[in-house]
């Protein structure tokens, strides 16, 4: 059972995937992602820190696949550190990074670790199966009888 704290922290979690990722509501950065955020890794992808750099992140995923949406498929929390693991749904139907568009539907997984400090996320990491999504949109072979 989470502690208060810890219940706190996930919440704040949530509620920036729910509402910032899945919702396009990007103000909620600046309530909820601290000005001196640090990012470390995100699956190869250039992040600023703050919350202009994390809003400037989910649209560039949104010009890619407006429909896109995030599941949080587990999270939890230890202190002031919130794991979580999510899925990316959308159709490719915008440049991704230099891929033009597919019309392909994905499905890319991730894991992040978050600490949030006095209600905002000061300092984030993240890897994501981006070799999986290009081998989706058809940017990268599959392995040899693997299907994408």
């Amino acid at each position: 059972m989470p502690t208060a704290e810890e219940q706190r922290n996930l919440d704040i979690i949530k509620r920036w995937n729910d509402e910032g990722w899945s919702g396009k509501k990007y103000e909620v950065a600046h309530e909820l992602i601290s000005p001196n955020m640090i990012v470390h890794g995100a699956g190869g992808q250039q992040v600023n820190m703050g919350p202009e750099g994390l809003i400037e992140l989910i649209k560039t995923w949104h010009a890619a696949f407006p429909d896109g949406y995030m599941t949080i498929e587990d999270h939890w929390a230890d202190g002031d550190i919130v794991v979580i693991r999510n899925t990316w749904h959308g159709t490719h139907t915008g440049d991704f990074y230099g891929v033009p568009p597919s019309g392909k539907k994905v499905t890319i997984t991730s894991i992040g670790m978050d600490r949030v400090r006095d209600g905002k996320v000061v300092e984030g990491w993240g890897e994501l199966d981006m070799l999986g999504a290009m081998q989706q949109m058809g940017a990268m072979p599959s392995p040899a009888g693997g299907g994408a």
